[in-house]
């Protein structure tokens, strides 16, 4: 008999084990589903930061062609200096 009530003694025990066990990994998934979005809320701020400093850097570059071509406003700059007479 003693075997008997040891049987469902012992099951509750690993019931309760199991318990703990199903709560402590549901709470990890929960830790890295937060983690997640944060990474994936990190990931769209940089992708938009990328995006602006993309623009910035075409924007430059058009610039510097512009200043840098025949005729630019960097050329006409040279040639208004010496259009002027001396003082």
């Amino acid at each position: 008999m003693d075997c008997q009530t040891e049987n469902p003694t012992r099951a509750a025990e690993y019931l309760k084990e199991l318990d703990n066990i199903i709560e402590t990994q549901q709470e990890l998934l929960e830790r890295q589903r937060h983690r997640i979005e944060q990474l994936e809320q990190q990931v769209a701020d940089l992708c938009t930061e990328n995006a602006c400093l993309k623009d910035q850097y075409q924007r430059h570059l058009a610039t510097c062609r512009l200043l840098q071509s025949p005729g630019s406003l960097l050329k006409l700059g040279a040639i208004d200096e010496h259009v002027h007479p001396e003082k």
